[in-house]
């Protein structure tokens, strides 16, 4: 009688094992939901997917920096609309009176011009819209750990540090949702996360959003962040300060 007892007690903690390893895998998977590296050519399905930040990992070109130093002298922060069919003009026409003549005439001018009308076009398909808001700064000031009240915004910063974000298991919503300081939402400054100078990044809004926020290294000195958003971004941004004036 206490074989079949002890036989028992042994199928039932192989159960209880099972089924431990079955929650662990679960809860594993849906924490990698929330952030999903994709490829650049399969980024259009991100409204598909389940993950709140997708990104498409890309290297910089070859002496870049030097360009984009040049550009960065002159601190600007200027947007737009950008039309899917003319992106490119869009875009030059935006930033006509932005950019000298001497970097105008640089080769990593119209590639950095392609790249940008590139993206542009991509999330108007993912928006399923003619045209997007655009927006281009030498400034950032988003200090405080938020998710963006959009319902998908796409981010490539050209030049210095990326933005800086949460995996979900490093960040207490709690305190979020609080109102609380940074040093409350962050648990562990040691597993903060970064995107890389031309990385695509998108952003999912929601309550269960991943927090994201400009770094510090930003915060101090002149970066190149470009921003894309619902085409109707801008006009609710005009609207909301007009309101506040």
């Amino acid at each position: 009688m206490q074989y079949y007892c002890n036989i028992a007690i042994i199928i039932i903690n192989s159960f209880k094992t099972l089924y431990f390893f079955y929650l662990f895998n679960r809860i594993e998977l849906q924490i990698m939901s929330f952030v999903e590296k994709i490829d650049l050519n399969n980024i259009i399905n991100t409204s598909k997917t389940k993950s709140y930040l997708t990104i498409s990992e890309r290297n910089a070109p070859k002496r870049s920096n030097n360009f984009f130093k040049k550009i960065i002298n002159k601190p600007f922060n200027i947007d737009g609309k950008v039309f899917k069919k003319n992106s490119v003009n869009d875009i030059k026409d935006i930033l006509e009176d932005k950019i000298s003549n001497e970097i105008k005439n640089s080769i990593h001018y119209n590639y950095w011009i392609n790249d940008m009308a590139q993206m542009s076009s991509i999330f108007c398909d993912i928006m399923g819209s003619n045209d997007i808001s655009f927006s281009l700064g030498t400034s950032r000031g988003c200090s405080r750990y938020h998710i963006d009240n959009v319902p998908m915004r796409l981010l490539v910063t050209y030049y210095g540090q990326g933005t800086e974000w949460l995996p979900i298991d490093n960040a207490d919503y709690e305190a979020y949702s609080l109102g609380k300081e940074n040093k409350n939402i962050l648990k562990d400054p040691k597993k903060r996360m970064y995107l890389k100078p031309w990385h695509v990044s998108i952003f999912k809004g929601g309550s269960e959003g991943i927090l994201h926020r400009t770094p510090d290294s930003a915060l101090r000195s002149p970066s190149l962040l470009m921003r894309l958003d619902h085409s109707t971004f801008l006009n609710d941004l005009e609207k909301y300060n007009t309101l506040r004036l």
